[in-house]
């Protein structure tokens, strides 16, 4: 098994790997890293790339998975669908006006900085490149016993976002306003969520 990684900061040590797992550092998973030769992969897995795809297009992903996938090989594309941040509430009658606002701008910002609507359409794209997708997308969402952990992630997520912003003024705003929306959403016991988008197809013979 071997995966394909543009940063080894989180990437286990060799020895700390199992038997035969191996990790490969690539300057860019939309660059051409893919050695010469035949097609080397029966399955491949592609997981979290929104942050890397340019243009709104990962074309150029599919196109080296593609090269590496033998004929009747699979690829499953999953990604968390981030262009559609929602709020779950488990009382209807609890507050979120701090959660919401702070959504909708999170929602434009997303947009401005790295679209990500090309997350809805992947068994299109897939299509586009050759594969015979299994039915449409599968969409998972987490059940409310990971609120905790979903709330550290999308916050955590919205920070990073927010020192990307140009306007400096307007990023430590919108800090000021993910302080109110974690408190409200920790004291009214909302969850901050995206869907788990899965996408299967399969390269033809």
């Amino acid at each position: 098994m071997d995966g394909f990684t543009i940063d080894n900061s989180l990437v286990p040590p060799p020895l700390g790997l199992p038997p035969g797992v191996t990790i490969h550092k690539v300057e860019s998973y939309t660059s051409n890293f893919v050695k010469s030769g035949q097609p080397t992969y029966d399955v491949i897995r592609i997981c979290n790339l929104a942050a890397n795809v340019q243009n709104n297009d990962p074309g150029s992903v599919v196109k080296n998975a593609m090269a590496m996938l033998k004929p009747g090989g699979y690829i499953e594309w999953d990604e968390l669908d981030t262009a559609r941040y929602s709020l779950v509430k488990t009382d209807l009658t609890n507050p979120a006006s701090q959660i919401q606002t702070l959504l909708k701008q999170i929602h434009h910002h997303f947009d401005m900085l790295s679209p990500r609507g090309w997350i809805d359409s992947l068994p299109d794209i897939l299509g586009r490149y050759g594969l015979h997708v299994e039915g449409s997308q599968h969409r998972y969402r987490l059940p409310f016993a990971y609120a905790k952990i979903e709330n550290d992630k999308s916050f955590k997520e919205f920070v990073d976002m927010s020192y990307r912003l140009a306007d400096k003024d307007e990023g430590m705003e919108l800090c000021q306003l993910m302080a109110t929306a974690k408190e409200e959403c920790d004291r009214m016991g909302h969850m901050v969520t995206a869907d788990l988008v899965i996408v299967v197809g399969r390269k033809v013979y």
